[in-house]
């Protein structure tokens, strides 16, 4: 029996148009295959993975170059006063300076932070940061 897609009534198998109504019935041709699954080859998987390894290494820079932002509108900067001091030399004033910053940039900027650690302040990125730090407009 052939279901009518307009009324719902059904109709003899042999039925060209519904006898109620008189929309032609169709017959849905059923000719799918059956999907084959795809031949990968070795230039199509390199494609991929140098796409996703680019995508990652973009991601990672993009972290550390929004460290200069982040780490100039949340960190809090504490400085001590000169202090001089008699050397043999002569005299030097030292001034210590701090700066804090809250649990979720220290969780999610820690490579960053890491990267200022020990000398690495005297690099690049140091210096990138510094130029954030010079900016006018610092809030301390």
């Amino acid at each position: 029996m052939k279901k009518c897609s307009y009324c719902g009534h059904e109709n003899s198998d042999e039925a060209v148009h519904c006898r109620e109504c008189g929309t032609e019935l169709v017959v849905p041709s059923v000719k799918a295959e059956p999907a084959r699954p795809r031949d990968w080859t070795w230039l199509e998987w390199l494609g991929y993975a140098l796409r996703f390894a680019g995508m990652v290494l973009l991601i990672g820079v993009l972290c550390l170059l929004s460290f200069g932002p982040v780490g100039r509108y949340c960190g809090t900067v504490t400085t001590t006063p000169p202090v001089t001091t008699t050397t043999a030399n002569g005299q030097m004033m030292l001034r210590s300076r701090t700066v804090r910053y809250p649990g979720w940039v220290r969780v999610v900027y820690y490579p960053a932070l890491m990267m200022m650690s020990g000398s690495g302040a005297n690099g690049l990125y140091g210096r990138y940061l510094m130029w954030w730090e010079s900016l006018p407009g610092r809030k301390l």
